[in-house]
């Protein structure tokens, strides 16, 4: 998992923020970035493994994600990446996709109780 450093300076962050940003762009060849890249591009320029897909389709299906949801942990994965200055998508930012989005899920459900 990322994380925290305390530590970090606004210059610090915004440098990261801006070069995950610069990688997404030149990964799309536009504008780009992970949370609006449309769909197909964002399918033709990222992959994940078989295992990964299975893992992602399995908790989908556990927490009763939606489509969108579940695209938007794919999305938020590659993002995580991309912040840790990586190429693949490795089982460590899957991880910590899903944990985001699982505890948000979560905690919308229980506020429309």
């Amino acid at each position: 998992m990322i994380e925290e450093t305390p530590s970090a300076t606004s210059e610090q962050l915004r440098k990261i923020v801006t070069c995950a940003r610069n990688r997404q762009r030149l990964r799309y060849g536009a504008n780009y970035t992970n949370a609006i890249v449309p769909i197909k591009l964002f399918e033709e320029k990222v992959s994940f493994n078989a295992a990964q897909l299975e893992r992602i389709e399995s908790e989908s299906f556990r927490e009763n994600l939606s489509s969108r949801s579940t695209l938007k942990v794919l999305r938020l994965a590659r993002t995580i990446t991309d912040v840790m200055d990586e190429e693949t998508v490795s089982d460590m930012a899957l991880d910590e996709a899903l944990k985001w989005k699982i505890s948000a899920a979560t905690m919308q459900s229980s506020l429309l109780r």
